[in-house]
């Protein structure tokens, strides 16, 4: 496996160098006619500054302000066409020209000025759109055009550009399927914000029919004229039903700018006459719409001229009379597909196209799911598996027929939930034309799914003789109550059925009998409370996801499912794991987080799923029973582990694992792949929990009372891989490391010996939390051969009512990273950085911001005579400190800063 992904990654590198060389060389061929393009293309510019310099006049002449973002671009076009007449008129340079190097410098920048010229349009349309929504008197703006052509992402462009000017910007997906109930919970809090008379931006996405605002939940009108809306549609009659007051048509690029564009994408800069005519008719037939010429580009980059002609022949010819398809463009995206060499990249294409349209897929998921379907050729793990997945998406991404999930500009409260119920999966999405395009090729060949996701279903009763031939159905995300057949359906190809997120709570005991081939069974975010006695009957299933069913308690039925690798149970209402899940020796995953009324796991089921590789288990309850931890030792397959109980004095040595968030059910999941939180005084310092303290980049401590410092108290073999540590009410910390006690320790390991490090303690810590430590009183007391904290970038201290200062100078002097110190309710500490009386002693601290709040006797930030320079201070705030009369008593350098100084 690994040598296959190194063969892979040092093939990509010699085809990345190869073309770097390639390109490198047909600058210097190329000189004369990139420069003559460049001068063609600095007259284009000239004459759109000429039309823009119009509707600058034409706009003062109505009394309107100007952008400045537009000034700003016809400065930068003056320069742009200055230095473009500069650069062709030059002889001097020209002649140069026949110098090799110079050869390559002219032409280079000649292609890159032609590319900085073609974007100007873009930026005009971009420039009008947020003219539009900056106008008080418009509350409502349109953008409308063809499939393709760019709507969303000027949206998304639009957004980024004014974030600033708004309380909130909330960007909702529409689709043709318009889902009420999922817009109206979107908007929830921005509409009580803008009641409240909060600016807030509300952006409505591929709009297909005409919207009631006020049912939407969304409030406008005069009274609300804090509440701008942006919407984009193909279809001007759409907005013009929906009252747009400003439309703004994105139209397709023109001949030469849709040439450009393609050059750009397959990266040629030489073209042979025979090449070049098939090329200039290839970009005739993608329409001038953005998305077709990068995607048919893309297909075709570094392709023989053979090819090229066969795409076109296909482009221009029609497709089994289906007009409707041809026009959709599905003849130009399919190319792309067509030409995709990595089988297991078109397969989970097309498992995508299950998603519903505009929906976010998750990398984890689509790996389960073509795990259960056997597609990657046996893996050694499902972690190798994600491998190959990441990087076929990343190839999908490249050929532009995947996309990357929005990101929200904002992350509303509500949203968090989400973020943690996807385990921050990676998440990406398809064009609505791409997907059809995927749905096309599933409908047309041997492979036939049926797609109805997020279409308003609220029953599904198919003729069993129209779906008997299909391997793949999909009906997420409906409103599916029990609407299901009461018969046996005949299906005996199908491997997929995916239904979660719907309303079912009952699946009648027939349901499943006629499924015999299913690998995955997806019903997570159900009502399910009893499973059907034909579950039994699907000996083949390799997925089932129950997650979500919390009324979901009994699962021994699930024991007789001897195929299953991959049992998710996540937030469902199961009080134990059985014993007959222990019959499941082929699981490789068990999810069995969030269940809150999860209390019991029978003995010797953990340790009979010796094929476990990832596990999963949450017990909320502190009387829940840990002993089942001692079993983990058993599984040598284990790779990740999140582990959320009260009790981690059962745990083993475990082989290295990859990931790990161990803990008590208190806080969501840590922000690094192995996170370690010891909490409470029932916890022993065994030998495990020390070396996942040693492998942890997040270590969090708490309510610990047998604890002095954390070096070398917690010592045994160093802490190389810890990126934060917090600490919280631990009352006889006296300090974070006690470096008079380094010197004279000797290895802490079984033989002896000298201590042994990979290199210095806290060398990669970037962040240090404290909090309610009664007994602390320094974090360190002076540098140390074998400690280094020279990535450090924060400090942030809190009710430490013994702490008398930070550190002093000479460590201070090392923490050339450190950006951040908060330092509040420390009632004893008198200066942050202490001693250094040498006057002579020079130091530079990259400080960015200090904030120092509720400290009665602190005197000065530092107190002794050197020198200190801050060059990088931004914002010193001061509050409740009554006895600081001087910063130090030595002379002080900073610059840029802002001082709040309150309550002195």
């Amino acid at each position: 496996m690994a040598d296959a992904v190194i063969s892979s990654i040092t093939g990509k590198v010699v085809d990345l160098l190869c073309g770097v060389a390639k390109k490198e060389i047909s600058y210097v061929c190329n000189c004369s006619e990139n420069v003559e393009k460049c001068k063609n293309e600095a007259d284009k510019l000239s004459r759109m500054k000429g039309r823009v310099q119009q509707q600058i006049d034409l706009a003062r002449s109505n009394g309107e302000k100007l952008l400045s973002d537009v000034e700003e671009w016809m400065k930068k076009a003056d320069a742009e066409i200055s230095n473009a007449t500069q650069f062709t008129n030059g002889g001097e340079d020209q002649e140069k020209c026949f110098h090799l190097c110079t050869l390559r410098r002219c032409s280079k920048t000649a292609i890159k000025k032609r590319f900085l010229f073609s974007s100007t349009k873009k930026t005009s349309t971009l420039e009008e759109i947020i003219r539009a929504i900056e106008d008080e008197t418009i509350q409502i703006v349109g953008i409308n055009g063809l499939g393709g052509v760019g709507k969303t992402t000027l949206a998304s462009e639009v957004a980024k550009a004014i974030k600033n000017q708004f309380a909130d910007i909330v960007f909702i997906t529409v689709s043709r399927t318009v889902d009420v109930k999922m817009i109206q919970e979107k908007v929830g809090v921005a509409a009580r914000r803008i009641v409240n008379g909060e600016k807030i931006l509300i952006i409505l996405d591929d709009v297909w029919e005409e919207l009631k605002l006020e049912e939407l939940g969304i409030p406008c009108g005069s009274e609300y004229m804090n509440c701008k809306i942006l919407l984009t549609s193909r279809s001007k009659d759409v907005c013009a039903a929906m009252n747009v007051q400003k439309n703004i048509s994105v139209n397709p690029l023109q001949e030469e700018e849709a040439w450009t564009l393609f050059e750009r994408v397959v990266g040629k800069s030489e073209w042979n006459d025979t090449l070049k005519e098939v090329a200039l008719k290839i970009v005739k037939e993608c329409g001038g719409l953005p998305l077709f010429i990068q995607v048919v580009g893309k297909a075709l980059k570094d392709k023989e001229i053979k090819i090229w002609e066969a795409a076109l022949r296909r482009l221009q010819a029609p497709m089994d009379g289906d007009v409707s398809y041809k026009k959709e463009g599905i003849l130009q995206l399919k190319l792309s597909y067509d030409h995709l060499e990595d089988e297991v990249a078109k397969s989970l294409f097309l498992l995508c196209s299950m998603f519903p349209e505009d929906g976010n897929i998750g990398l984890k998921t689509l790996t389960r799911y073509g795990l259960a379907l056997g597609i990657f050729n046996n893996p050694d793990s499902i972690h190798d598996t994600k491998d190959i997945v990441q990087l076929a998406v990343e190839s999908l991404k490249a050929s532009f027929l995947l996309s990357p999930a929005d990101v929200p500009i904002y992350l509303p409260v509500q949203l968090l939930f989400e973020v943690n119920r996807r385990e921050e999966e990676e998440l990406f999405k398809m064009h609505d034309l791409v997907r059809d395009m995927a749905l096309f090729i599933t409908f047309k060949g041997d492979d036939k799914f049926l797609v109805k996701s997020r279409k308003g279903l609220r029953e599904w009763q198919p003729r069993s003789d129209v779906i008997k031939s299909y391997k793949k159905i999909s009906l997420m995300e409906n409103i599916i109550l029990c609407k299901l057949p009461d018969y046996e359906l005949d299906l005996p190809y199908l491997d997929t059925f995916l239904i979660q997120m719907n309303e079912l709570s009952v699946v009648l005991d027939e349901f499943f009998r006629g499924m015999k081939e299913l690998k995955v069974l997806d019903m997570s975010g159900n009502n399910i409370s009893s499973l059907p006695q034909s579950l039994t009957q699907l000996t083949k299933l390799r997925l089932l996801d129950l997650s979500g069913n919390k009324s979901l308690c009994e699962i021994s039925i699930l024991g007789g499912l001897s195929c299953l690798e991959i049992l998710k149970l996540r937030r469902t209402g199961i009080r134990n794991i059985p014993e007959e899940i222990g019959q499941l020796t082929n699981l490789r995953l068990l999810d069995v987080y969030y269940c809150i009324d999860l209390s019991y796991v029978t003995p010797c089921v953990i340790s009979k799923l010796i094929r476990l590789e990832e596990l999963y288990v949450w017990f909320s309850k502190e009387e829940g029973n840990c002993n089942f931890l001692t079993e983990l030792s058993e599984l040598t397959l284990l790779k990740i582990l999140r582990l959320r109980v009260w009790e981690l004095c059962y745990i083993p040595k475990i082989e290295p694992l990859i990931e790990f968030d161990i803990g008590p059910p208190v806080r969501p999941i840590g922000l690094y792949k192995r996170c370690l939180e010891v909490f409470g005084n029932k916890c022993s310092w065994t030998m495990p929990i020390r070396k996942l303290i040693q492998l942890s980049e997040m270590l969090t401590l708490s309510f610990i009372n047998d604890l002095d410092n954390i070096l070398p108290d917690l010592y045994q073999e160093g802490f190389n891989e810890l990126r934060e540590i917090h600490l919280w009410y631990c009352e006889n910390v006296r300090s974070l490391v006690k470096t008079c006690d380094l010197d004279g320790i000797q290895t802490s390991n079984e033989r002896g010996g000298p201590m042994k490090t990979k290199g210095k303690f806290f060398s990669h810590l970037e962040v240090i939390e404290l909090s309610r430590l009664n007994g602390l009183e320094l974090l360190w007391d002076n540098p140390h051969q074998c400690i280094s904290f020279c990535n450090l970038m924060r400090i942030s201290i809190t009710h430490c009512p013994s702490l008398l200062k930070l550190f002093p100078i000479s460590v201070a002097q090392g923490l050339v990273n450190l950006k951040h110190i908060h330092i509040s309710d420390c009632e004893s500490l008198v200066n942050v950085i202490s001693d250094g009386d040498e006057q002579t002693t020079r130091s530079e601290i990259e400080l960015k911001d200090i904030e120092l709040d509720n400290l009665p006797k602190l005197e000065s930030f530092y107190s002794g005579y050197s020198i200190i320079k801050y060059p990088s201070l931004e914002n010193i705030k001061v509050k409740g400190c009554p006895s600081m009369k001087r910063w130090s008593y030595g002379e002080n350098h900073t610059t840029k800063i802002e001082f709040y100084h309150e309550g002195r």
